[in-house]
């Protein structure tokens, strides 16, 4: 009896997202977008500021047939 192989490799897939809108308001709003993010598997790996906007590079496993 034969198996058949799985012939996917585990990838990552990565985003940038920001931060938008003023203050307290926008902190609530990037906060709701990480979430809503993390619901869909994406992990928040490293955040920074740029020219004042908050940003955040999150990742997720993606599967990727090969080649």
């Amino acid at each position: 009896m034969s198996r058949i192989k799985d012939k996917r490799v585990d990838m990552k897939e990565y985003k940038i997202i920001k931060q938008t809108g003023t203050a307290v308001k926008s902190q609530q709003n990037f906060e709701d977008l990480i979430n809503s993010y993390a619901k869909m598997n994406w992990t928040v790996i490293n955040m920074f500021t740029h020219r004042g906007i908050l940003k955040a590079l999150i990742e997720r496993d993606k599967k990727e047939e090969e080649s």
